[in-house]
């Protein structure tokens, strides 16, 4: 390993007194990026996509004088076009301040698709990187807590911010108690989601005693009689696991039970039970999704619009404060929990100060050397002595990469693996170095058993850990100006397990690589010449735009004549006169549940889209036989007439 190092560190430069990892021209330097400069560089970008939320985030650091160089360079190719770093370089000119980071230059631009193909990274990374104990459960909690703070509970999906999580953590220490009483009744039959956020309210309101003799008669071990609310719930949370398991041993979907409904029914049924009430059957709490009557004006005047199937549609914009959920009593709310969603949260907290402090202590000294990480130097630096306090990994994301080095699609894209000091010296114990960032990439060469080569960050600041992998994960741009990323992505998962011959709606599927997304869209470019068609309005009525794109390209590959005509029955509704005809089938099918909260998901809409078009080529198949033998039938009959008009003539 020592020896290793030795001839690495050959290929190091200096340039004004700071060390220069240098190797094949590929050029890694320290810089100060003021605004100007920042213009200046995203004038180059090849792809100047912004994350609005990431870069309000990195501003409010810059503003803070908090920037931690966390060794993530600004990357540039060949020619100086921009790679990666527009959110950085966005924020710096938000911030109006200037910056320190790497940046790395002649990097080949071909591998644009291949940054940034990390998981984002959430606020339960920092909670487990403390060592906090129950860290999943305590995140889930407070996530919960403060969207129903907020009234967005089945509305809307809001971006929470570090900063909101850590007041919050700070705020409620009943947080901890309320997750160690669900912990001790796990084996109720309440959902373990359910349970903390329950048992959070009822610490708050002051009902604790109550809280815990509730979820005693959710267990087998209950006192109390049929007609209490509590085990009236607990029978209504037996029939809706029996209807689970009786939904998918028929093969139907839909077996679940939404995991807000129960915490809805939850509140309703301890409410009663806090009032001592007595059931003689379950109580029902039914989401309000803003129902609303439609009506249309014909002839000048209002005529009932029957949408999906009633006279009414859904308008969540119209819907109550969390859709109407029931409100536990004495419940006072959640510190520090509601905020404006408008706007970024500051960056205070916990998890401000330790940044701050890491960007107090700077990283003068740090620098980027190139390496190649054999399976053996991998499997050292993965030891609980080095990769401490880390957060969980992904093992489908670990797969993925693997695949790609395995079939040697694995490209330098010089984003480093990153360390608070040199991994490939010798340190006495309890003074090892700390891997800050890059546990899956190690995972995936110690598992495909092959090195690679690639940048490692060396003396970055401990305090920087929070701050990896705040953007959003990279979409992968293909597409062009034909058809939208996003969709083309989604139709090539599909024809991807069409490929590897993966049922369509199997969710057991690898994670895909952007090289293997990418691959899929260079073997298939009819793929994007169907989007237009996909997003036509009668279309969308029946899919979302991926499965819709997917699916119009395979029925044109397997019958181009018949799927002509079957797409332009789905679409329009015309020349459906024959009542048997599939084509029609499915229209009726998919459109009557394509609104509101009944829509179907990708997976049925996969199944009946496949389902009813091979039912229709055989439906097309014995009307053309039976066109054959009506055909045949007349002609038959017309020699007979020929026949017997010779032999009268």
């Amino acid at each position: 390993m020592q020896k290793h190092a030795e001839s690495t560190a050959d290929l190091n430069i200096h340039k004004d007194g700071e060390v220069v990892g240098f190797l094949a021209e590929r050029d890694f330097t320290k810089e100060v990026i003021t605004p100007q400069i920042a213009e200046e560089m995203l004038a180059t970008a090849l792809d100047p996509h912004v994350d609005d939320r990431a870069v309000d985030t990195y501003a409010k650091v810059m503003e803070t004088d908090s920037w931690a160089m966390n060794g993530q360079p600004i990357i540039f190719d060949e020619e100086g076009r921009l790679l990666d770093g527009v959110q950085r370089l966005k924020a710096c000119i938000q911030a109006g301040r200037p910056f320190t980071t790497f940046v790395a230059r002649n990097i080949r631009s071909d591998i644009l698709h291949t940054i940034d193909q990390h998981r984002r990274r959430n606020y339960l990374g920092v909670l487990q990187a403390r060592g906090i104990d129950e860290a999943g459960a305590i995140h889930r909690t407070m996530a919960k807590l403060i969207r129903i703070e907020n009234g967005v509970l089945g509305r809307e999906q809001i971006s929470i911010s570090w900063s909101r999580f850590d007041r919050v953590l700070a705020a409620n220490p009943e947080l901890e108690a309320a997750v160690k009483l669900s912990n001790k009744y796990s084996k109720s039959t309440l959902h373990s989601k359910v349970r903390p956020v329950l048992c959070f309210m009822a610490i708050r309101a002051g009902h604790a005693d109550k809280m815990e003799n509730f979820l005693q008669q959710l267990t087998y071990h209950h006192t109390e009689g049929l007609d209490s609310p509590a085990r009236m719930f607990g029978i209504q949370l037996s029939m809706w696991s029996q209807n689970a398991q009786d939904n998918r041993r028929a093969g139907r979907t839909g077996a679940g039970q939404n995991v807000d409904s129960v915490l809805g029914h939850a509140i309703l049924h301890f409410n009663a039970y806090l009032r001592g009430e007595k059931l003689s059957k379950p109580l029902a709490w039914q989401p309000d999704f803003g129902m609303r009557k439609v009506t249309r004006v014909l002839n000048g005047e209002e005529v009932s619009d029957k949408v999906a199937g009633t006279e009414f549609d859904y308008d969540k914009n119209a819907a109550p404060s969390n859709l109407g959920l029931p409100v536990m009593t004495d419940y006072p709310g959640l510190r520090e929990g509601h905020f404006d969603k408008t706007r970024v949260d500051d960056f205070v907290g916990e998890t401000a100060d330790l940044v701050h402090q890491g960007a107090v202590r700077g990283a003068g000294d740090a620098y980027i050397t190139m390496l190649t990480v054999t399976p053996e130097m991998a499997q050292k630096w993965l030891s609980p002595q080095i990769n401490r306090h880390n957060r969980k990994t992904q093992r489908n994301h670990v797969n993925a990469i693997a695949r790609d080095i395995k079939a040697g699609n694995w490209m330098f894209n010089a984003q480093p693996i990153c360390f608070t000091k040199d991994p490939t010296r010798d340190y006495e114990s309890g003074d090892e170095p700390r891997l800050l960032n890059g546990q899956h990439r190690l995972l995936a060469i110690r598992d495909a058993e092959t090195p690679i080569e690639i940048p490692i960050a060396v003396n970055i600041p401990e305090e920087s850990f929070p701050t990896f992998d705040i953007h959003a994960k990279r979409t992968v741009r293909k597409a062009g100006p034909k058809a939208d990323d996003r969709v083309l992505i989604a139709a090539a998962r599909f024809q991807f397990k069409e490929d590897n011959n993966i049922p369509l709606s199997s969710s057991d599927m690898p994670t895909l690589t952007a090289s293997e997304l990418l691959q899929v869209l260079e073997e298939h470019p009819g793929l994007a010449d169907n989007f237009a068609q996909s997003r036509r309005a009668g279309m969308q009525e029946l899919g979302s735009a991926g499965v819709m794109t997917y699916f119009i390209y395979r029925v044109k590959r397997e019958s181009p004549v018949l799927a002509e005509e079957f797409l332009q029955k789905i679409e329009t509704g015309l020349n459906l006169t024959d009542s048997s005809d599939p084509a029609g089938k499915l229209r009726r099918e998919l459109a009557k549940t394509s609104v509101g909260p009944r829509s179907r998901t990708r997976k049925e809409q996969i199944e009946a889209l496949i389902s009813h078009w091979n039912s229709y080529k055989q439906w097309a198949k014995r009307g053309q036989k039976a066109n054959a033998a009506k055909a045949e039938e007349k002609s038959a009959s017309a020699e007979t007439r020929t026949e017997v008009q010779d032999e009268l003539f």
